[in-house]
């Protein structure tokens, strides 16, 4: 990738940006290493890991990185059998707990972060060598006294010794012909040796070795001679002691060496993690996200925003470059926002083909390009007698040297420094060649001939960036379609440039050929921001009025299933009084019963009778159910499944008679009308499916089938004691299919088998309650019954 464009367009302040956040010495290198490519499977690879280190980031509570050190030097040395120190064991060993946890991380979250666990297995399982560090030092990163039977001993000699050692000090500081010449009767360590402080005038009186002296000069520091021996028999063991330890630790740096490989692939691929978890918190700190691949080779960035702008700043603009045009010709104001646009594009495209996430809308997309190219900026150079002319020109024939189809040029001012008439011609013969060789531009320009030239020539467009003509400032909006003018007066004036200047100015201007021209754009100009404020105006009314239909439609849930719970509650209340309602009837029919002295027992069970069967022909509100498709009995055929609407459950059709189906529901058959049937729904049929699978895994055992299931009982021309048995075994067993209601076919009659039915049923707790058929299904001939 071009060097010099990634300079220009502040590729390396990303960059650095990237480095500051790489938590390790391994990652920060990385990151100062990354470079766009044009390799668009690398490209692809290296988002994903970009994309699921955000989505980590965003799901984790937390992740395990951090704490991380550079271990290669180390493992160098040991590779060389060069032997550690404490310091690099514990760097190693610190680093070993690290690597198991990054394993098990991804381990467990295989699935959810494939292509970040597929590096991760590449770390390797350091359990054996953690341990052999753990036996080593504590979790106080301290030697321990244990780390070899060896050390053990030679540090309980030097416990020993030291007290030994103190023992004969305290005896010489308590020797009461040695008081005078104590400076203070304390003991004190100088060359790891146990002295006593003596003052300067009694150094040849008190025997001993002196080993220091303090600042002044008043105080020095003897060894008595009597605990010489002691001393040397201490140093003694502290040498071996430290001899140990070095023995102990060639004993790890050998352990070390032998898994140098896995070591040393372990830390880069731990390093690279982290560099994808660094490249994810640049995201998430920009807001950027990851665009899509453009199969047609458009470049469509929406509200794309530059990443060095303060984002309080910065203002958005959609880019598209692609489809009818490869060339976008940019006009407008000077300091209106030319420059910027062009340079985020080519940030926007450098970032991407680094792995990197780009602050734009989600709907974007970008195409990999072989190369960008950039002549952006004032590169003269007095030292080669180049002018700013020169200076782009030479860019220029570099870039039409070396570009193709699947480049990105940015240019701006082409033609600029020289003379306008010259410089517009060179520039449109050199856009003309980047049209030809394929290549995607995007320029900048005040000329008019540009102009002109991209509005008669297909497959290049105008755009332009916007200015405020009421505060005669720029908006930095990028609006493509049409081109703009320079506004040179109106800065000039905001600037301060005296008005008879500008009136002369002006004047000239006015006798210009190509002043009805920018007559014209403005105009174009000024309709084209009024329609994009109107399409705002009715996108944000859009939007208001689906935020106001989600609102009703929550409403509307809330409303129903309010109404739902009141009409509950009434069915409740109804029942209540029913029963109430009921139990003062029974009281009023036992005082009729014992009050009543006229007429004959007929007449008196008649009236009974009626007034019992008008209490229990009170309804209750049913629950609203949905309504359902019926079924095509055209079409209906054994074998295939229906709902059963008054058993509320999906059957199986065994048998089509001339009125009635014969259905199998749950192992249990059933006779239903046609009517009482209608379409199964989807998810119904699953759960139906579900249910037999559950079932069947739970027991392999099927009882066989004897009889049916029936949903009526006849008895009519029986009395009440013949068919009593028959009503209680059909009870039960619709009652255990789950089956309601059911029907008793009794008969009119006289009446006194239906009452005596009625009265058995008064006191059967599981019946819910029962009520004659209407008309067309048998009248006070049929009972229907409720579980």
């Amino acid at each position: 990738m071009n060097k010099r464009s990634m300079r220009i367009l502040g590729f390396y302040q990303v960059q650095n940006m990237l480095v500051r956040l790489a938590p390790s010495r391994l990652s920060k290198e990385i990151a100062r290493r990354l470079r766009p490519v044009n390799d668009s499977e690398v490209i692809e690879r290296n988002l994903t890991d970009t994309e699921e280190a955000v989505r980590c980031m965003q799901t984790e509570t937390s992740t395990p990185f951090g704490g991380i050190v550079d271990i290669r030097p180390s493992l160098e040395k040991a590779k060389r059998e060069v032997t550690l120190d404490s310091h690099e064991c514990i760097d190693i060993w610190n680093n070993l707990q690290h690597y198991g946890e990054i394993r098990s991380f991804f381990a467990d979250r295989g699935a959810e972060y494939p292509q970040l666990a597929e590096q991760a297995d590449v770390i390797g399982d350091f359990s054996q060598l953690s341990h052999s560090f753990a036996t080593v030092f504590d979790n106080n990163r301290q030697i321990r006294d244990n780390a070899s039977p060896e050390l053990m001993r030679l540090r309980s000699r030097i416990v020993e010794l030291e007290r030994q050692t103190k023992r004969y000090v305290n005896n010489v500081l308590q020797n009461k012909e040695y008081q005078k010449y104590f400076q203070d009767a304390l003991v004190t360590v100088r060359n790891n040796r146990y002295v006593i402080p003596i003052k300067q005038e009694y150094r040849h009186a008190f025997p001993g070795i002196v080993h220091d002296t303090s600042a002044s000069g008043s105080t020095l520091y003897v060894e008595p001679l009597a605990i010489v021996n002691a001393n040397n028999d201490l140093q003694a063991a502290r040498i071996g002691e430290t001899k140990e330890i070095e023995r102990i630790f060639r004993r790890l740096t050998a352990k070390v060496q032998q898994q140098y490989n896995d070591l040393y692939d372990s830390t880069k691929c731990v390093g690279q993690l982290e560099f994808a978890f660094a490249k994810a918190q640049l995201a998430l700190k920009m807001k950027a996200c990851r665009p899509a691949v453009s199969k047609t080779r458009e470049i469509k960035l929406i509200q794309a925003r530059h990443p060095l702008i303060d984002a309080k700043h910065v203002v958005p603009n959609t880019i598209v470059i692609g489809g009818d045009y490869r060339i976008l010709l940019i006009t407008g104001s000077n300091t209106g926002g030319k420059t910027v646009s062009m340079k985020t594009l080519g940030l926007l495209v450098l970032m991407h083909q680094a792995g990197l996430f780009i602050p734009v809308g989600e709907s974007s997309e970008l195409p990999v390009f072989r190369d960008v190219f950039s002549d952006i900026g004032d590169e003269q150079d007095i030292s080669q007698n180049l002018s700013t002319f020169s200076s782009h020109m030479k860019q220029l024939i570099y870039i039409l040297k070396h570009c193709g189809p699947d480049d990105l040029i940015l240019a701006d001012e082409l033609g600029s420094g020289t003379d306008p008439a010259e410089g517009s011609a060179i520039a449109i013969a050199i856009l003309d060649a980047f049209y030809q060789k394929g290549s995607y531009v995007m320029v900048t320009t005040h000329y008019n001939d540009l102009k002109n030239y991209a509005y008669n020539t297909p497959g290049i467009e105008n755009g332009h960036v916007e200015f405020d003509m009421e505060t005669l400032k720029p908006t930095y909006k990028l609006r493509i379609g049409s081109a703009g003018s320079s506004h040179a007066f109106s800065i000039s004036e905001r600037l301060g440039m005296p008005k008879d200047i500008l009136e002369k100015a002006k004047d000239l201007r006015s006798k210009a050929q190509d002043m009805d021209m920018e007559k014209v754009l403005t105009q174009l100009n000024a309709q084209a921001k009024k329609m994009d404020e109107e399409q705002a105006e009715l996108e944000y009314r859009l939007r208001e009025a689906r935020k106001l239909e989600d609102d009703l439609r929550k409403e509307k849930d809330k409303v129903t299933s309010k109404r739902q719970d009141i009409i509950d509650a009434s069915r409740r209340d109804a029942v209540d009084l029913k029963r109430n309602l009921r139990v003062e009837a029974e009281k009023i029919i036992r005082e009729l019963k014992a009050q009543s002295k006229e007429g004959t027992d007929r007449e008196k069970a008649k009236a009974i009778d009626k007034a019992r069967r008008a209490i229990q022909q009170i309804s209750l509100p049913e629950a609203e159910k949905p309504q359902r498709d019926p079924i095509d009995l055209s079409k209906l055929k054994v074998g295939q499944q229906v709902f059963v609407n008054n058993l509320d459950s999906v059957g199986t059709v065994e048998d089509i008679g001339s009125k009635q189906l014969t259905v199998s529901v749950r192992g249990m058959t059933v006779r239903v009308k046609f009517k009482d049937v209608s379409a199964p729904y989807l998810d119904e049929l699953k759960k139906e499916k579900q249910a037999e699978k559950k079932a069947a895994a739970a027991s392999s055992y099927r009882p066989i089938r004897t009889s049916s299931v029936a949903t009526e009982l006849n008895i009519i021309g029986k009395t009440f004691s013949e068919a009593l048995p028959e009503v209680e075994r059909f009870l039960d067993q619709a009652l255990a299919a789950g089956f309601s209601p059911v029907k008793i076919i009794h008969g009119k009659g006289s009446g006194a088998l239906r009452r005596q039915i009625h009265a058995f049923l008064d006191d059967q707790p599981f019946v819910k309650k029962y009520q004659l058929d209407d008309v067309d299904g048998g009248g006070a001939g049929v009972t229907l019954v409720y579980f």
